[in-house]
Formats: structure tokens, sequence, C-alpha cells
């Protein structure tokens, strides 16, 4: 039985089209010119939306079913016509053709044992060619290869620097089905997508091979990572599931970058006459970087292998700056370690460095060989010269409150004085992350000043601050690592640390933080404490990339039948859910329209 549709559809046709003059002449009738127009307008883009409702929900053709095949090439394929009333039909196709029946019949099938033509189109016909339904058939094949490489081999890839990668896939088909998603795996195995294409191709239907680029930066955090890309053939829901996936070879990471000093770090020490001094100085850096040290003076004493120096039977003259300097092709980086050498018939101090922290207790000796008279000259904890001679004195407070204090023990006279390296410290009140300005939203590929703000910490010179990154799996990154020449501040400052962050999609759901770590060398704390800030969730808005299927491409479906297709894209759904509505909208006022003036026009007659 046909649908009311239907045959309001037939028995309208020729006069829906013949009286849209007549519909627009009901409605603006009477009304001013400018109306009349542009209302006669929008009847007719109305009228013309019913019309073609009416030519999709005709209905009287025979059936093929499945209506739509995804056939793997020199595979079988088979398909049926049918017909509620017994009608003389026949395939017309390339291969598995059928001629006309002899006899009327309602079921006709079209079989081909192994699918070869590409581009074959079987068409169901009924006698006379009244009626003809085509069978949508999409024939694929696998590719024969994956390879990634570089379109110039870098020799080497350098930090910072861009290079171009290429996906080749070759021998595929229907290759406008095809989607390329490019792949970092780390040294530990965690693998992040890059990027994904796909190229609109759905003309083509036989074999083609495909090439795929990216530009892609490594950092120093990519060494030993791999690099590939995998092709996955998404032919839809009639098609293999899940979509088949082939994988590329792997390419190995190998950066080079500048050296970055790891150890001893840039401090003050002090040592005895007499004694040995050896710094070791290790950085990361690729190549191996080769190491120099600047020194005060030449001397026949001083013995360098690679990144450590010694000196043996150190002298007041030795004192100074020891420069360590870490050198590979890409650059260099220096730290500098300050040496004081203290008199060896003198007095001694022990410890010669204290580090304190601030309204703690702090202690030191001075003692001498032989029995002198001695004293302690400080603002906190002064001792005067003894009445009598002694081997040893000890200065003590039990809260250190002064920040610039420098105890000095001397003899009398002032023959001899040796000073007490302090440095008194504090942790910080607290440490937070922001944006300079909020962004609202953060967006790919733009670039947002981030500020770690660590307030009341002494001495700010000792501070180092680190950016992290941390996934939604909870892998933490670090961004960068920022320390600021202050030496001479000894009282708590605030201290602000900037970078710039440029967001990818792939950060979204991840989390920024800050951490500040007060470095106090050897006599501080151990391990060196850290305070992390807060931390940023981050939002980024990016431009949609569909991810599953449907895809692009063609296809048919019978009169009658539903049509459902999904598509899943990583962008917000409420735009598209607002268009949607608009559309439905619309047809729910031309029906109305049409609605009214067809019972109008009964009426009348």
């Amino acid at each position: 039985m046909l649908s009311l549709s239907t045959v309001f559809c037939k028995a309208e046709r020729a006069h829906f089209f013949n009286s849209s003059n007549r519909i627009a002449e009901y409605f603006t009738e009477g009304r001013p010119l400018l109306v009349r127009w542009k209302m006669e307008i929008l009847i007719g883009l109305l009228i013309s939306s019913l019309s073609l409702y009416c030519d999709f929900t005709d209905a009287e053709c025979p059936v093929i079913s499945p209506a739509r095949l995804v056939v793997k090439y020199g595979d079988p394929a088979s398909s049926n016509c049918s017909s509620d009333t017994p009608v003389e039909m026949g395939w017309e196709s390339t291969q598995g053709g059928v001629g006309l029946t002899d006899k009327e019949v309602k079921i006709l099938n079209w079989r081909v044992d192994s699918l070869t033509d590409w581009e074959n189109n079987p068409k169901c016909f009924t006698d006379g060619g009244q009626c003809l339904k085509q069978l949508d058939i999409t024939v694929y094949k696998l590719p024969d290869s994956v390879s990634i490489s570089y379109r110039k081999y870098p020799d080497p890839m350098v930090e910072g620097h861009q290079y171009l990668l290429q996906c080749l896939v070759q021998n595929i088909a229907p290759i406008g089905r095809l989607r390329v998603t490019f792949f970092k795996v780390s040294a530990t195995g965690e693998q992040t997508e890059l990027d994904t294409q796909h190229k609109s191709k759905d003309n083509i239907k036989t074999p083609e091979n495909g090439t795929y680029t990216l530009h892609f930066t490594p950092g120093r955090d990519d060494a030993r990572a791999q690099l590939l890309c995998s092709a996955m053939l998404d032919l839809g829901p009639e098609g293999p599931q899940p979509p088949p996936v082939m994988d590329s070879n792997r390419l190995n990471i190998n950066v080079h970058y500048k050296p970055q000093i790891t150890s001893p770090g840039c401090f003050s020490m002090t040592i005895t006459e007499g004694n040995t001094l050896s710094l070791n100085c290790s950085a990361n850096g690729n190549p191996a970087p080769s190491y120099n040290w600047l020194l005060p003076q030449a001397d026949p004493n001083t013995m360098e292998e690679r990144s450590v120096v010694t000196i043996t039977n150190m002298a007041k003259s030795h004192s100074g700056e020891y420069t360590c300097i870490a050198i590979n092709p890409l650059g260099n980086s220096t730290c500098t370690v300050n040496v004081e050498v203290t008199d060896a018939e003198c007095l001694v101090v022990s410890p010669a460095r204290l580090v304190v922290k601030h309204g703690d207790p702090a202690s030191s000796n001075c003692s001498s060989d032989i029995p002198v008279e001695m004293g302690w000259e400080a603002f906190q904890g002064g001792v005067g010269l003894t009445d009598k001679e002694v081997k040893i004195l000890n200065w003590r407070v039990d809260s250190l409150t002064d920040w610039k204090i420098k105890p000095s023990c001397f003899t009398d006279g002032g023959q001899c004085e040796k000073q007490l390296d302090i440095t008194v410290y504090k942790l910080p009140d607290s440490v937070s992350i922001s944006y300079r300005k909020y962004p609202d939203p953060m967006v790919e590929g733009h670039q947002y000043l981030l500020q770690c703000l660590v307030q009341n910490i002494a001495p700010i010179g000792r501070l180092r601050v680190t950016f992290y990154k941390v996934s939604a799996t909870g892998e933490q990154t670090e961004l960068d690592t920022r320390q600021k020449a202050k030496d001479n501040i000894k009282t708590p400052e605030n201290g602000t640390y900037t970078l710039d962050f440029t967001p990818g999609r792939d950060d979204a759901g991840a989390q920024l933080l800050c951490s500040a770590m007060l470095d106090l060398g050897p006599e501080g704390p151990q391990p060196p404490p850290v305070m992390e800030s807060n931390r940023l969730n981050i939002n980024v808005h990016y431009k949609p990339q569909i991810t599953r299927s449907p895809g692009c491409f063609s296809m048919r479906i019978t009169e009658g039948d539903t049509l459902s297709l999904a598509c899943s894209a990583n962008v917000d759904y409420l735009p598209i859910i607002a268009g949607l509505a608009s559309v439905v909208i619309l047809l729910v006022i031309s029906c109305f329209i049409y609605s009214s003036y067809y019972k109008h026009t009964r009426m009348s007659h």
C-alpha cells in the first residue's frame, strides 16, 4: 500500500508546480509592492523544498537489498532486486549481468564470484525501462605498504628546528576513505597522536598511492623516541569493523641539542691552604660535550682531566672563580664556583660554612693549633676577646634572625681574622601559577604567557623555578627551568618567572604547574626543599577533526528506507545542534504554509 504522502505527491505533482503564482497572489494580495516581492521569493523557495520531498518519497520501483555493498577486490558479491508485484526485470552490469526475464518474477539475484571491476555499477531494470535502480558498490583494496620517512633526511636532527615527515601509502583503494595518523612513541612506550589527515578524493575508485606530510619540531625530551604513521581505511558501517589499520615502520629520533650543566652547581666554598681542591663538572648534551675550565691562575699543581679539575696544595693565590664551560657544536653552558682559600697557620672556623633556616639556632667553632686570645665579632652571638689564651672558642645563637650576619673570629691585635660563611634561608610563603592575561578561550597554536609567583623567599639567587605540564594520564613533562642571578640579595624577595606556552589539541585535559626549589648547596637541606604551585587546567579550543565514521563518501538509499549516519568530531556540538534545529523549524513552517494553501484551493474548487 502506498503511503498517504506518496498518494498526495502523485495526485498533486502537476497541479503543485503550475499554481505557484496563484499561491503568491493569495498571500500577497493587497500588500505593498516590496512585501509582495519578498513573500513571492519565500513562497517559491518553500514550494521547491516540498517538491523535492515529494520526489524523494516516491516509491514504486523494485527494491535492491542490500542497497550498498563494500567488497574486497577479488571477493564474491551478491544482491537481490525485488518487487511487490511480479514484473519482468533484469540486471545491467559489466560483471554478473542478467538479461530481462522471460516471465514476471518478484525477485532476481545479481552475483559475481570474484569482483574485479573497480567502477562496476550494477543496475536493476524493468520491462520497458520504466524503472531503473542502481546498486551502490565500493570495491576496496588494503595498501601494499605504509612507510614513513623524512622529506629531506636530517643529518643531524637539531632541537627546535622543523623537519618535514612524509607518510607514503602504496596501492590503496578507494583513497578517498583513507585516514593517515602520525604518532610519536616515547622511550617509555607512551604513544601520542600528532595529527590525522584525510584527502577528499571520492571520485577516484581505482588503487592510488597517497603521500601525507607533517611538520615536526623535536625537543631534547624526544631523544630515543620514535615516529610512525598508520593508515586506516574507514569504509563506513557496511565495511569491515573495526576499520583495517596498517602501521608504518618506525623512525628513531636522534636529537642534537646544546649542553646544560647539571653539576656541581654554581656556589661559593672555602678550603684551607695545603688541602686539595677537586671539582667535577657534568652536563647533558648531544653530541656529548667537551669541557674547559677557566681558573684564577695557571699553576703547576693544577691537573685537568676532561670534566674534572684538581689542584693539590692549595694556596691563597688560588682563591677566585672556577668556571666550567661545557661545549658542543650547538652551543655551550657555563657554571662558576667561587673558591676562597683560608690561611693554614691562622685560625680555623669549623664548620666554615653554615646554611641556617631563619629563626633556627646556629653554631660554629674557632680553633687554633696553639693557645691564643680570641673572640667573635657578630651582630648576634658576639663574644669579646678572651682574658686568657685558649685553643677553641664557640659562637652560638639560639634564633638566627639577622639576614646579613657575617661572624668573624679574631685574635689579639687583629693579626688573624676568619669569617664564618652563613646563608640564612626562608622557604616561600606560597608558589602560584597563572596566566599573565587570562585566555578566554585558549586556542590551539596561539601563544600565552605563564607566570609563576614565588612569594617571600630567601635567598632568591638560589631559587630555581621549573614549569611542568602534566598530561591527562599523569605523565609529567618539564617545560623549562629558570634562575635569576641575585646572589647579592640576602633578604626575602618575591620572584616572578615567565614562560611562553603554545597549547595543542593533545594538551586538552592536561594541567600546568610550577615548582620552586631552593638549592643551597651541599651544606643545605638534602634533598633541596621543593614547593609546588596550584595547577592550571588546560581547556584548548581547536577546529573540528572528524574522528570516526561516516567519513566523506557517496551512497545511495532506496526510497522509503531509513537513512542513519553517525558523525563524530573533536568539536563543540552546540553550534551544530542549533543549525539542525533551524532546518527543522524551517521545514515545519514550510509544511504549514503549503497545507494552508492546499486547503484553501481545494475549498475554492
